[in-house]
């Protein structure tokens, strides 16, 4: 896994340089106890050398005692003689201990020993009363014993010397390689560690890049999925609302039939909010869920949400309570947004509440906050399944009324009341006792300038076939160019019935074809087609239009499912004038066309991007 080899190397960034750093200061406390021991080893011998000297010198001054008392017969100097013989040899048992580990020098301190014993032994033999023969005697063999015991006492200080000497030369070579090899030691380990690092670093890097591309990948991919299937679904929804609008503004219905028309548009309408469901999950996942942040009445966003369910509750004899508290005081938020959280409640309560049943739906001021209550008496749900019916994609196992959603508008529900700085909460005395739903949401510190609120842009109206004036659009030829049949006949039959004259054609190839015998006002073209697509066709209309030398421009309109940021640039970048998203709205696509045409009409090369 990437995480994996990411962890791993940034294990190896860390171990490998704190391994090498150890080394080095291993390596530099054993030359320092090197250091010290040389440093022991040559006070050891200054120490041998000064005591061999003392030693030579006390057992010199024996020797001039001794030639004093053969001269002068006197007692005070045979005592010397004794005195510093004596200290010769305190001298030497010391110098027997400092040598005791190297045999050489040890026997020769036990040679020193008998030889200043056997002169003293030879100067003790020394008589005042002697004659003058038998004291040259005595001093000739004492001198003779005595210049062995100097001898003796000159090569031990010579060993020593050279010793320090030869200590001498290898520490100031140790230390001439140490000043000329630590600098050196510390610089391949720089480099060894900077290379060290840098290598684990660039894998560390490239396994993140690679990761983080993967992560990208995927959700592109799924991104991409999302807007697949709701082109696939669009593209249905997009031929109902059509034909039903074209059959309304037609005049022709009456009765039930109209009834029928009307409630087919519903469920039209009805399938684009699923639809809309599955894609605020992409936006959610995303972050690009887009808040039109106004004051707003919180009354009237439940009345609405109450309202478009009413239907639904009618059909199924479930009486809906509304109880609204006129102290509910505005709050900032998104409208529509909020509608939507409270028509999802409103939507699951009648849903799975049985026929005759009931729902109350409760606004209520609460000290510092507003509180929106959805409550039925339905199945209920079960009390350990409370703390999951917000995750995505949950069903409610224990409801028997048959309904099944698909598992995100409760989902979408607590997103929307996060983002508006609120909480919502599920509660249920479980099964067979019904459930309830809380919004709970802030109010403002101050309510100054929250009165009257207006929204900055429009919110979707009733029916257009109601409310809604659709745009004439006599004298305008339109040329309609999408693969599905049904879809083509329904925008002819729509533009038809609006006044205008229309074309159809299946394939770029016909498209193309037609316009070389005619000059339509206006073109509307699917993107997604087989084969050559939607933008394929502009590109070559505009290319010929260049090529000619074209005084006009065909003014172009883009039908597609595909709703996206990218998708619009996209639209406007391939020769598009404007981008109607699928399932059209009639009046919306007619004055699109109808605007198109008049700015052309006026004199305008190139409308404005719609």
């Amino acid at each position: 896994m990437p995480a994996n080899r990411l962890r791993r190397g940034l294990t190896t960034t860390i171990v490998v340089p704190a391994i090498l750093m150890a080394m080095a200061t291993i390596a530099l406390l054993w030359q320092l106890a090197r250091q010290k021991s040389e440093t022991d080893w040559v006070e050891h011998t200054d120490r041998v050398m000064l005591l061999a000297e003392t030693a030579e010198s006390e057992f010199l001054s024996a020797q001039t005692a001794m030639r004093g008392f053969l001269l002068s017969s006197e007692p005070i100097d045979r005592s010397s003689t004794q005195e510093h013989w004596n200290k010769s040899q305190e001298i030497i048992k010391q110098l027997a201990g400092f040598v005791s580990d190297n045999p050489s020098e040890g026997r020769r301190m036990i040679a020193i020993d008998g030889l200043e014993n056997q002169w003293l032994e030879a100067a003790n033999g020394a008589d005042p009363s002697s004659a003058d023969a038998q004291k040259r005697e005595l001093a000739r063999r004492a001198a003779a014993i005595g210049n062995k015991v100097l001898a003796e006492f000159d090569v031990v200080s010579a060993s020593e010397y050279k010793l320090r000497t030869d200590r001498d030369a290898r520490r100031d070579l140790r230390y001439r390689v140490a000043m000329s090899g630590v600098p050196i030691s510390a610089l391949i380990l720089v480099v060894g560690l900077t290379v060290v690092a840098w290598r684990e670093i660039r894998r560390a890097g490239d396994t993140f890049t690679a990761a983080l591309k993967v992560a990208e990948e995927s959700n592109q991919a799924k991104t991409n999925f999302l807007a697949i299937v709701s082109h696939e679904l669009r593209n249905p929804l997009n031929s109902i609302l059509l034909w039903c609008n074209a059959l309304i503004t037609s005049g022709t219905l009456e009765g039930k039939i109209d009834q029928g028309v009307n409630a087919i548009c519903r469920a039209a309408k009805g399938q684009a909010q699923l639809i809309e469901d599955l894609l605020d999950i992409s936006r959610i996942e995303s972050g690009q869920m887009r808040f039109d942040v106004q004051p707003i009445n919180p009354a009237e966003v439940v009345r609405a949400a109450v309202d478009s369910m009413s239907p639904a509750a009618e059909a199924k004899s479930i009486a809906v309570q509304v109880v609204l508290d006129p102290r509910a005081d505005a709050v900032m938020g998104d409208a529509q947004r909020l509608q939507q959280a409270v028509w999802n409640l409103l939507s699951n309560a009648i849903k799975f509440t049985p026929r005759g049943g009931k729902v109350q739906v409760r606004l209520e001021r609460i000290n510092s906050h507003l509180e929106i209550a959805v409550a039925d008496n339905g199945p209920g749900i079960d009390q350990h399944a409370l703390e999951n019916v917000f995750d995505r994609f949950w069903q409610a196992t224990g409801r028997h009324s048959g309904e099944r959603g698909m598992g995100l508008g409760l989902s979408i529900v607590r997103h929307i009341v996060n983002l508006h700085g609120g909480t919502v909460t599920a509660h249920s005395d479980g099964l067979g006792m019904g459930s309830v739903f809380t919004i709970r949401l802030p109010l403002p510190v101050t309510s100054a300038g929250l009165a009257n609120p207006a929204r900055r842009h429009p919110t979707v109206g009733p029916p257009i076939a109601q409310n809604t004036r659709i745009p004439r659009l006599e004298g305008i030829s339109v040329l309609v160019v999408d693969n599905d049949p049904e879809t083509r006949e329904a925008l002819r039959s729509l533009l038809t019935s609006v006044g205008a004259t229309a074309r159809t054609a299946a394939t770029v190839e016909n498209a193309i074809a037609i316009l070389a015998e005619s000059s339509p006002d206006v073109l509307i073209s699917d993107l997604g087609m087989p084969g050559r697509d939607g933008h394929s066709l502009i590109k070559e209309i505009r290319a010929r239009e260049k090529e000619t030398g074209a005084t006009e421009h065909l003014p172009a309109v883009a039908l597609t499912a595909y709703g996206r940021v990218e998708d619009r640039v996209e639209v406007f970048a391939s020769g598009f004038d404007s981008h109607v998203v699928k399932p059209a709205d009639p009046a919306e696509l007619a004055a699109v066309v109808k605007r198109l045409v008049e700015a052309r009409r006026s004199g305008n090369d190139k409308a404005s991007p719609a």
